[in-house]
C-alpha cells in the first residue's frame, strides 16, 4: 500500500544556512525597479496525471495568508495586496516574481506544491525563503523587527519503518538549543475540504536568555506520542547551530504521515515569529498494512486494521467503507463511534 503512495517534494533552490533568505535595499532613483524572484522546484513521484496546485503564502509556518493560488483546475487567485505585483510564469518551476516590492513586504515566502489526486500528508510539501527590505540605503540602518532569523535543514530521505519499530527523524537548526522547536505532524483535511490543519507532536519552549539556571526549557509531548516521542540535541552550544532530531518508538500505522521540523530564533535575539521556518520528512510503514474484512464478522462497524482513524461496516457479510472520522479522532469499536485516541485502543 505505502509503495502506492504519491509522495511531492519542494525544494527552494537559494535556501542555504548562509543565505536563506533574500535581501533588497531601498533605492531613491525612481526608474529603479524593485523585483525579487523566490525559485522554487518540486518533484512528485510517482508522478500525478492532473497538474499540481500551487500555492505562495506569506507567514510563520501554520499562520499564514495565500497570496497567490494557481489550483489544478487553472483557476487563479491573487491577495488584494498583491493584486498587480505577484505571478507565477511556470507550472512546472514555480518562481514567484514580486515586483514594486516595498518595505511591509518583508517575511517569510513559502511554496507550496499540493498533487490534487493526493492531497493528503504525502502529496502536499513546501519551503521557504525569507525575505527582508531595507528602508534607507545606509547598511547600518535595521529594521525594528529583529536582527535574527530562524533556520532549519531536514533530512528529506522518506524514513521507512515497520509496525512497532523506532523513526529518528533528522533536523538541524539555528539558534541553538535555548531556541524553541516544535515538531508537527500534516497537513491533514477537515470535513470542509481545507487541508491546512497541523498536529503538534512534541514542543520544547525558548528560553529567555542563555543563563544555565533557567535550563533548557520545558518539553510538551501530544498525548499521542506520550512515552513514544523524544528530542534529542547534538552538538551546537547557545549560540550555533544544533540538531533537535526527533525519536518515535512503538510505531504504528497512524504515525505515517509527514513531519515537520520548525524552530524560532532565541528570545534574546529579538526575534519575530513572522521568520518562522520549517522543512518535512515523511515516514512510511514498511509492513503491508492489513486490509478490513467482514469475513465471519457480525454485523455492525469495525475499526480499519490499517488506520485507527478510519472505520468500516458489514451487513450481511458484505463490506462499506472504509470511512473517516473527523480530524484527530479515532473510531472506537466498543461505542460504536468516533473517539478521542486516548479512550481508543490502537493497534
Amino acid at each position: 500500500i505505502m509503495d502506492a503512495v504519491s509522495i511531492t517534494n519542494v525544494t527552494v533552490p537559494d535556501r542555504s544556512a548562509a543565505a536563506g533568505w533574500v535581501y533588497l535595499r531601498y533605492s531613491p532613483d525612481p526608474t529603479w525597479v524593485n523585483r525579487i524572484e523566490f525559485r522554487c522546484e518540486y518533484t512528485i513521484s510517482p508522478a500525478s496525471a492532473n497538474p499540481p496546485t500551487i500555492t505562495w503564502l506569506k507567514g510563520p509556518f501554520t499562520d499564514r495568508q495565500v497570496i497567490y493560488k494557481w489550483s489544478s483546475s487553472g483557476e487563479v487567485y491573487v491577495h488584494p495586496e498583491f493584486a498587480g505585483r505577484v505571478s507565477v510564469e511556470s507550472r512546472t518551476r514555480p518562481t514567484l516574481v514580486l515586483t514594486d516590492a516595498k518595505y511591509d513586504d518583508w517575511g517569510r515566502y513559502w511554496c507550496r506544491v499540493t498533487n490534487e489526486d493526493q492531497s493528503d500528508e504525502f502529496g502536499t510539501d513546501e519551503e521557504s525563503l525569507l525575505f527582508y527590505y531595507k528602508s534607507t540605503v545606509y547598511d547600518y540602518d535595521v529594521p525594528a523587527r529583529g536582527g535574527q532569523y530562524s533556520f532549519v535543514e531536514v533530512d528529506k530521505t522518506p524514513v521507512r519503518v515497520k509496525a512497532g519499530g523506532t523513526a529518528r527523524l533528522n533536523c538541524e537548526g539555528s539558534g541553538g538549543p535555548l531556541a524553541s522547536i516544535v515538531w508537527f505532524k500534516g497537513p491533514s483535511c477537515t470535513q470542509d475540504g481545507k487541508c491546512n490543519v497541523y498536529e503538534m507532536v512534541i514542543n520544547k519552549t525558548a528560553v529567555p536568555q542563555p543563563h544555565p539556571i533557567l535550563g533548557p526549557g520545558t518539553v510538551n509531548v501530544s498525548p499521542k506520542y506520550a512515552g513514544r516521542a523524544s528530542l534529542d540535541f547534538n552538538g551546537g552550544g547557545y549560540y550555533n547551530y544544533y540538531y533537535p532530531d526527533l525519536t518515535i518508538t512503538d510505531i504504528r500505522p497512524t504515525d505515517v504521515g509527514r513531519y515537520w521540523c520548525t524552530d524560532d530564533a532565541p528570545l534574546w535575539y529579538q526575534n519575530d515569529l513572522r521568520s518562522r521556518d520549517s522543512q518535512s520528512v515523511v515516514v512510511l510503514l514498511d509492513d503491508e498494512a492489513p486490509t478490513p474484512s467482514c469475513d465471519g464478522k457480525a454485523d455492525g462497524m469495525y475499526q480499519d486494521p490499517g488506520d485507527c482513524s478510519r472505520y468500516y461496516s458489514c451487513s450481511g457479510g458484505w463490506l462499506y467503507g472504509p470511512a473517516p472520522c473527523l480530524t484527530g479522532l479515532f473510531f472506537n469499536e466498543a461505542l460504536q463511534v468516533c473517539d478521542w485516541p486516548n479512550n481508543v485502543a490502537c493497534v
